[in-house]
């Protein structure tokens, strides 16, 4: 399932203080959530980040050297309780791929728009495929998000993802009649270049997965159920050329969110564009770092790490002028999985067992994803086409329908 993007809200809060301040607007959750965003001067908070750490994941695959499994686990623990992002290096994927990967992006988004809009957004009911520019807008100062983009993700139908090898189940559910996924006519080399850098994200992530087991003080297959066949979304991302903007607000490419995943992956390139929204309000940027991915904590982990790991705000904005392309790769654990708050964050292990009271009440994950994507996607068929069902009847199977 394509990723949702909890989006800047379109409705302030009641009440905000000091109205000659600044201040980014975003959801987290369903709330609208405000934050002020201070001035370019060094931080006076201690507890702030001001830069992205980087875990080095050589000896992740190295099952006689559980001591250096443990060490990245611990490094990446610190890194999502710091801030909720995190770069990794030496991550397996090759380098011929990456290369590969950013030559295919270059090649679609190079299309004529009518072939891209074959297998534009609207055509799919699962909200999957080609987005052309400024149709979204997370940020509504803006007149729009600067950007092009492509949704794919998980298929019950499609054999590249292997449904039934991977759950054991003699087929796809029988409700499921047609692919989620939307793939142009003229181009089939863009579903097979976009399988070929799936086939490398998705068990890297499920990798950090397990190390996430051991970060929380789990054995590291605690999570593997909640993964067998799990929601993914590959968002590629075109950036045109806009003027550098220095104020921030103008030429925002993908505004202020927070994402609505269990870990993203990002891929970029050589671009610098990304920022990350620290707990003082400020932009750290988290720049383009050759071999790397940018990692980020979503709303689901956040739930069930009871907040421990912040899904941290962030967003895209031109700063050099020139265009840019990147790839996340969003992972959510399956539809059927009951999320809940793990028990070991429900006290705070750094001070002698402190109670951290329950902040979230066990979801289904397909429950909460519907009531995320529908409402971020108002003009979107199958959004007009359920709008009079009450949100408590809705369900993940009206994207399979």
């Amino acid at each position: 399932m394509a990723e949702v993007i909890a989006p800047v809200s379109t409705a302030q809060p009641a009440t905000i203080p000091g109205h000659d301040k600044k201040y980014v607007y975003f959801h987290s959750g369903s709330e609208a959530t405000y934050r002020e965003v201070l001035d370019d001067t060094p931080s006076s908070s201690s507890s702030s980040f001001t830069s992205i750490p980087t875990v080095d994941l050589a000896g992740l695959d190295d099952e006689s050297s559980p001591t250096e499994r443990q060490r990245i686990a611990r490094e990446i623990r610190d890194a999502c309780r710091e801030c909720g992002f995190f770069y990794v290096k030496n991550h397996g994927v090759p380098d011929e791929v990456v290369r590969q990967t950013f030559a295919l992006l270059r090649r679609f988004f190079a299309l004529d728009t009518a072939a891209k809009m074959e297998a534009h957004v609207q055509k799919n009911p699962a909200i999957r495929g080609y987005e052309p520019m400024l149709e979204t807008n997370l940020d509504p100062r803006t007149k729009g998000d600067i950007k092009e983009a492509f949704t794919m993700g998980d298929c019950y139908l499609e054999p590249e993802q292997d449904y039934q090898g991977k759950t054991g189940q003699p087929g796809p559910p029988p409700h499921v009649t047609r692919p989620q996924n939307i793939w142009p006519r003229q181009a089939p080399w863009w579903r097979e270049g976009l399988y070929a850098y799936y086939a490398h994200i998705l068990p890297l992530s499920l990798k950090l997965v397990r190390v996430f087991a051991l970060g929380f003080g789990l054995d590291e297959d605690a999570f593997d159920p909640m993964f067998r066949f799990p929601i993914t979304g590959m968002r590629p991302l075109h950036y045109p050329p806009t003027p550098v903007s220095s104020a921030g607000e103008e030429h925002v490419g993908l505004g202020a969110h927070a994402d609505f995943s269990w870990l993203t992956l990002v891929l970029q390139d050589d671009v610098p564009a990304l920022e990350v929204l620290n707990q003082a309000g400020r932009w750290v940027d988290a720049p383009p770092a050759p071999g790397t991915f940018v990692c980020n904590v979503g709303q689901y982990l956040e739930r069930q790490s009871n907040g421990r790991y912040p899904a941290t705000v962030h967003r895209v904005r031109n700063k050099t002028g020139r265009e840019r392309y990147s790839l996340p790769f969003f992972l959510t654990p399956g539809p059927e999985v009951e999320l809940e708050v793990l028990p070991c964050c429900c006290y705070d292990g750094d001070d002698d067992g402190k109670e951290n009271p329950r902040k979230y009440d066990a979801i289904n994950v397909g429950d909460l994803y519907i009531r995320r994507v529908l409402p971020a996607r108002m003009k979107h068929p199958t959004s007009i086409k359920y709008r009079d069902v009450p949100e408590e009847e809705w369900s993940y199977n009206m994207l399979l329908s």
